[in-house]
Protein backbone atom coordinates (compact mmCIF):
# COMPACT_ATOMS: atom_id res chain seq x y z
CA UNK A 1 0.00 0.00 0.00
CA UNK A 2 1.37 3.61 -0.99
CA UNK A 3 0.10 7.15 0.30
CA UNK A 4 -0.38 9.69 -2.54
CA UNK A 5 0.48 12.55 -0.65
CA UNK A 6 -0.25 15.55 -3.45
CA UNK A 7 2.52 18.26 -3.40
CA UNK A 8 -0.46 20.39 -2.69
CA UNK A 9 -0.84 19.61 0.02
CA UNK A 10 2.78 18.82 1.56
CA UNK A 11 2.81 23.06 1.15
CA UNK A 12 -0.58 23.37 3.21
CA UNK A 13 0.64 21.29 5.61
CA UNK A 14 4.04 22.91 6.14
CA UNK A 15 2.90 26.25 6.06
CA UNK A 16 0.47 25.76 8.80
CA UNK A 17 3.54 23.71 10.26
CA UNK A 18 5.59 27.11 10.03
CA UNK A 19 2.41 29.66 11.04
CA UNK A 20 2.99 28.28 14.76
CA UNK A 21 6.23 26.58 15.00
CA UNK A 22 6.92 26.06 17.60
CA UNK A 23 3.15 25.09 18.76
CA UNK A 24 1.93 22.09 17.00
CA UNK A 25 -0.36 22.43 14.21
CA UNK A 26 -3.45 20.08 12.50
CA UNK A 27 -6.11 19.15 10.71
CA UNK A 28 -8.09 16.73 8.41
CA UNK A 29 -6.87 14.71 5.26
CA UNK A 30 -8.99 14.98 2.14
CA UNK A 31 -9.26 12.64 -0.56
CA UNK A 32 -9.65 8.91 -1.31
CA UNK A 33 -9.04 5.12 -1.32
CA UNK A 34 -7.60 3.37 -5.04
CA UNK A 35 -7.65 0.41 -3.63
CA UNK A 36 -5.07 -0.35 -1.16
CA UNK A 37 -4.13 3.21 -1.48
CA UNK A 38 -4.93 6.20 -0.58
CA UNK A 39 -4.64 9.78 -2.15
CA UNK A 40 -4.42 12.71 -0.26
CA UNK A 41 -4.88 15.84 -2.77
CA UNK A 42 -6.64 18.61 -0.07
CA UNK A 43 -6.33 19.43 3.76
CA UNK A 44 -8.20 21.29 6.15
CA UNK A 45 -6.52 23.40 9.01
CA UNK A 46 -7.02 23.24 12.89
CA UNK A 47 -10.00 25.52 12.97
CA UNK A 48 -10.50 28.92 14.81
CA UNK A 49 -10.85 27.25 18.53
CA UNK A 50 -8.02 24.91 17.93
CA UNK A 51 -5.61 24.67 20.98
CA UNK A 52 -2.08 24.69 20.47
CA UNK A 53 0.77 23.97 22.69
CA UNK A 54 4.24 22.63 22.70
CA UNK A 55 3.59 18.74 22.50
CA UNK A 56 -0.59 18.56 22.31
CA UNK A 57 -2.92 19.96 19.68
CA UNK A 58 -6.38 20.13 20.23
CA UNK A 59 -8.33 20.90 16.53
CA UNK A 60 -11.68 22.59 16.60
CA UNK A 61 -13.74 19.53 15.72
CA UNK A 62 -16.90 20.91 15.14
CA UNK A 63 -15.68 23.40 12.53
CA UNK A 64 -13.50 20.38 11.09
CA UNK A 65 -16.89 18.26 10.18
CA UNK A 66 -18.84 21.28 8.88
CA UNK A 67 -15.50 21.53 6.92
CA UNK A 68 -15.28 18.52 5.71
CA UNK A 69 -19.52 18.21 4.63
CA UNK A 70 -18.81 21.54 2.76
CA UNK A 71 -15.77 19.24 0.82
CA UNK A 72 -17.82 16.28 0.14
CA UNK A 73 -20.62 18.56 -1.11
CA UNK A 74 -18.02 20.59 -3.23
CA UNK A 75 -16.57 17.78 -5.15
CA UNK A 76 -19.33 15.72 -5.85
CA UNK A 77 -18.69 13.20 -2.77
CA UNK A 78 -15.09 12.79 -4.63
CA UNK A 79 -13.31 14.14 -1.54
CA UNK A 80 -13.13 12.35 1.56
CA UNK A 81 -12.10 12.62 5.39
CA UNK A 82 -8.91 10.28 5.28
CA UNK A 83 -7.41 10.57 8.52
CA UNK A 84 -5.67 13.22 10.86
CA UNK A 85 -2.09 15.29 10.38
CA UNK A 86 -0.48 17.39 12.56
CA UNK A 87 2.89 19.36 13.52
CA UNK A 88 5.92 18.20 15.21
CA UNK A 89 8.10 21.28 15.21
CA UNK A 90 11.63 20.93 16.03
CA UNK A 91 11.04 17.00 16.73
CA UNK A 92 10.53 13.84 14.63
CA UNK A 93 7.78 12.51 12.93
CA UNK A 94 7.30 9.77 15.74
CA UNK A 95 3.52 9.17 16.85
CA UNK A 96 3.84 9.82 20.75
CA UNK A 97 1.52 7.74 23.17
CA UNK A 98 -0.82 10.97 22.89
CA UNK A 99 -0.78 10.33 18.48
CA UNK A 100 -1.64 6.77 19.36
CA UNK A 101 -4.62 7.41 21.29
CA UNK A 102 -5.89 9.73 19.34
CA UNK A 103 -5.71 7.49 16.43
CA UNK A 104 -7.14 4.69 18.15
CA UNK A 105 -9.72 6.79 18.75
CA UNK A 106 -10.33 7.77 15.41
CA UNK A 107 -9.70 4.13 14.29
CA UNK A 108 -12.96 3.08 16.43
CA UNK A 109 -14.93 5.27 14.08
CA UNK A 110 -13.55 5.30 10.93
CA UNK A 111 -11.92 1.72 9.24
CA UNK A 112 -8.47 2.26 8.99
CA UNK A 113 -7.73 5.82 9.17
CA UNK A 114 -4.40 7.77 8.27
CA UNK A 115 -2.16 9.61 11.07
CA UNK A 116 0.17 12.19 9.14
CA UNK A 117 2.62 13.79 10.93
CA UNK A 118 4.69 16.13 9.38
CA UNK A 119 8.16 17.09 11.23
CA UNK A 120 10.91 19.92 11.19
CA UNK A 121 11.34 23.64 11.38
CA UNK A 122 12.03 26.56 9.16
CA UNK A 123 11.32 25.44 5.55
CA UNK A 124 12.77 21.99 6.25
CA UNK A 125 9.70 19.86 7.17
CA UNK A 126 9.23 15.78 6.10
CA UNK A 127 6.33 13.71 6.33
CA UNK A 128 5.46 10.03 7.66
CA UNK A 129 2.45 8.35 7.86
CA UNK A 130 0.14 5.33 10.17
CA UNK A 131 -2.44 3.33 9.04
CA UNK A 132 -4.08 2.75 11.96
CA UNK A 133 -6.82 -0.19 12.88
CA UNK A 134 -8.28 -2.11 15.50
CA UNK A 135 -7.13 -5.69 16.44
CA UNK A 136 -7.92 -8.09 19.32
CA UNK A 137 -10.94 -9.15 20.31
CA UNK A 138 -14.26 -7.44 20.43
CA UNK A 139 -13.91 -6.48 24.58
CA UNK A 140 -10.00 -5.86 23.92
CA UNK A 141 -9.73 -3.86 21.42
CA UNK A 142 -6.26 -2.55 20.72
CA UNK A 143 -4.43 -0.08 17.90
CA UNK A 144 -2.73 -1.44 15.30
CA UNK A 145 -0.30 1.29 13.50
CA UNK A 146 1.71 0.56 10.90
CA UNK A 147 4.13 2.77 9.14
CA UNK A 148 3.23 3.74 4.96
CA UNK A 149 5.06 4.47 2.37
CA UNK A 150 4.46 8.14 1.25
CA UNK A 151 5.21 9.35 -2.44
CA UNK A 152 4.51 13.23 -2.77
CA UNK A 153 3.09 14.10 -6.76
CA UNK A 154 1.96 16.68 -8.53
CA UNK A 155 -2.03 16.57 -8.76
CA UNK A 156 -3.65 17.49 -12.06
CA UNK A 157 -5.28 21.25 -11.87
CA UNK A 158 -9.06 19.73 -11.87
CA UNK A 159 -8.28 17.86 -8.84
CA UNK A 160 -10.39 18.28 -6.17
CA UNK A 161 -12.74 20.45 -7.78
CA UNK A 162 -13.62 17.97 -10.33
CA UNK A 163 -17.15 16.36 -10.34
CA UNK A 164 -15.96 13.20 -11.51
CA UNK A 165 -15.72 10.09 -10.02
CA UNK A 166 -11.86 9.45 -9.30
CA UNK A 167 -10.81 6.05 -10.23
CA UNK A 168 -7.10 6.49 -10.55
CA UNK A 169 -4.48 3.50 -10.76
CA UNK A 170 -1.00 4.53 -8.58
CA UNK A 171 0.79 3.98 -11.48
CA UNK A 172 -1.31 6.78 -13.65
CA UNK A 173 0.57 9.28 -11.04
CA UNK A 174 2.92 12.03 -11.99
CA UNK A 175 5.52 11.49 -8.81
CA UNK A 176 7.62 14.59 -7.73
CA UNK A 177 11.58 13.65 -7.85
Amino acid sequence: MTIWLSSHALRLMCRYARELSPLENGGILLGWRSGEDYVIVDLRGPGPRALHGLHCFIPDHAWQMNELSRAFEHSGGDLDYLGDWHSHPNGSAEMSDLDSATLLRIARQVKAPLMLIVAGSGGDWSPRCWKGHLAGPLLWRRLAAAPQEVKVFHSPAAWPGSSTVRTIEAGQLTQDS
